[in-house]
């Protein structure tokens, strides 16, 4: 990367960055001549940060000053402070409406400073400074932060980390990095007390924000063997594993005589694609099993069921976005891309968000807008965009939902399944004559049929581009709440005849979808289309279905 910047005052009491727009401007439009640009090029700069310049809370200013020796009216500007993995440190928008200006007969150039305050704490770091005018990426600045230097102390030999006793062990921490070594006599008392459901293995976040839990992989198996579940927790990032998550050879790896397991969460890197909003640090969470030998005999890092993974994060690094819109994103080592992990939950008052997961990778907390140009103004609007945050809906394309378009099977079929986090299974083109395996929905559909949130007809054909009836749709929607322990057999023939005696048109409804339609209404999840008209014969609106599904996950208490 080709970067402008002079460092004024590196080992003084701010950190000064002098950003000439122009050259960057150069580069992408050619304002300057490139020989005068390439003087004036530096990259990947290491700036010092002197004992002096920190002040008594731990933090360091830094300042970045944009000029603009060229003209460039009527301007967006805006500027991104990210680490180098891509994680946004902070970011703000500036509007230059004139940069050159006169006061009193002296001309005046545009300047902005921006000001970001470092925590001594967190450096070194590698951070780039990133600049879009009116959207258009210009070229990055790198620079790598370094922390003061170390005071010396006396004594001699290597110092002993300090150690906090827990309730299941005992917490060292060396260099920021805790350590909890699991006692397993303290475990096995706690699993004797039937009143706890779950074990946990913590490193208080005031100890350590990064870390690892070592315990012998016996104790592990003990804890599921006991029925009860396993809960690690490093510095605010959660992981709750429960019996019978474990695949069957990740049952026998535990099971192998002096094996030890070890769960590690540390801080890491990774690319933010443009558009996301990072709100948390980046977590890299793995769980590895070493033998008797000291060898490393295997990772487990995919679960036959979902786990449940909590981040926490910050709103200060929303920038003004809701926190409705967070959800957990993995990070695809293959793809190089951040994937929304469905179905996530925000706690606004403990600023967590939960979600459960089929494996451990790299996570972090952003938000997600998407830019549905047709949904503006519309009724739904707002669930909308708060589903398509969730990752439980797509637009039709990357702009456009189409609200009042009718629904089609298969499209409420993946909005099913995304809704409820159900592990994909792999279509085969043999279940319905009519999906077959190359289909874009065939393993949602699959995966729906197989978990008995949907059947096909007496044909043998599922019908996936046929409009979803409001009797279709209210009986998918109690297959759905059947799966999450929520059975519309509880219902009594005489509480379903109560419950639709409001509705006209009650007589349309099939026999086969009544109790189900009964269901839904008690539960609040559908309404009619009028005070008195189910409508179950109408075709479902895509606003409608969304809507549909956003109540159904605030029944379960699940959003």
């Amino acid at each position: 990367m080709m970067s402008k910047l002079y460092t004024n005052r590196p080992l003084l009491g701010n950190i000064g960055l002098v950003v000439f727009l122009a050259f960057l401007v150069t580069l992408t439009f050619g304002t300057v001549p490139q020989a005068q640009a390439a003087d004036q090029t530096t990259d990947g700069k290491t700036v010092h940060v002197d004992k002096s310049s920190t002040s008594s809370d731990g933090t360091v200013e830094f300042t970045i000053t944009i000029t603009s020796p060229t003209d460039f009216d009527d301007s967006l500007l805006e500027l991104f402070l990210r680490k180098s993995d891509g994680t946004e440190i902070t970011s703000t928008s500036v509007y230059v409406y004139e940069s050159a200006y006169e006061v009193s007969k002296q001309v005046y150039q545009f300047v902005y400073d921006w000001v970001y305050k470092f925590n001594t704490a967190d450096l070194p770091m590698n951070v780039t400074f990133v600049v879009y005018l009116n959207e258009v990426e210009l070229p990055s600045i790198t620079l790598t932060v370094e922390p003061p230097p170390p005071e010396s102390v006396g004594g001699g030999g290597p110092a002993v980390p300090p150690t906090t006793t827990v309730s299941t062990g005992t917490v060292a921490v060396e260099d920021g990095v805790g350590t909890l070594t699991v006692d397993a006599s303290k475990v096995a008392r706690l699993l004797d007390d039937p009143q706890l459901k779950e074990i946990e293995f913590a490193i208080p976040a005031d100890l350590a924000v990064v870390g690892d839990v070592v315990m012998p992989a016996a104790v592990l198996a003990d804890v599921f063997e006991a029925g009860k579940a396993a809960v690690f927790e490093v510095g605010g990032v959660r992981l709750v594993i429960e019996p019978g998550d474990l695949d069957v050879k990740d049952v026998q790896l535990l099971a192998e005589e002096g094996a030890t397991v070890a769960v590690s969460v540390v801080k890491a890197t990774a690319p933010v694609q443009y558009g996301l909003k990072v709100a948390s640090d980046v977590y890299e969470i793995k769980m590895e099993v070493t033998g008797a030998d000291g060898l490393k005999k295997g990772e487990i890092a995919s679960f036959s069921k979902p786990i449940t993974l909590t981040l926490p994060y910050s709103t200060d690094r929303l920038q003004g976005m809701s926190e409705d819109l967070l959800s957990i994103f993995r990070y695809g080592e293959k793809t190089g891309k951040w994937d929304l992990v469905p179905g996530s939950r925000v706690d606004k008052v403990n600023k967590t968000v939960s979600v459960g997961s089929y494996s451990l990778s790299k996570y972090a907390v952003m938000a997600y807008e998407a830019a549905f140009t047709d949904v503006a103004g519309h009724w739904a609007e707002e669930t909308i965009k708060l589903m398509a945050a969730k990752g439980i809906i797509k637009g039709m394309t990357a702009t456009t939902f189409a609200p009042e378009a009718e629904v089609t099977r298969a499209q409420f079929a993946t909005m099913l399944v995304n809704a409820l986090n159900i592990r994909q299974q792999a279509a085969t083109g043999t279940r319905f004559s009519d999906v077959p395996a190359t289909a874009w929905f065939a393993n949602t559909v699959e995966t729906a049929a197989a978990n008995g949130l949907l059947n096909g007809y007496p044909d043998g054909s599922f019908k996936p581009n046929a409009k979803i009836t409001r009797q279709e749709l209210a009986v998918m929607v109690a297959n759905a709440l059947k799966f999450r322990g929520r059975d519309a057999a509880e219902l009594t023939a005489e509480e379903v005849n109560a419950i639709l005696s409001g509705y006209s048109d009650r007589g349309q409804i099939g026999s086969w979808a009544k109790r189900a339609a009964a269901v839904v209404v008690k539960s609040g999840i559908v309404k009619g289309r009028a005070v008195d008209q189910f409508a179950p014969l109408a075709t479902a609106k895509r606003c409608e279905a969304v809507v549909m599904i956003k109540q159904m996950l605030s029944f379960l208490g699940e959003l």
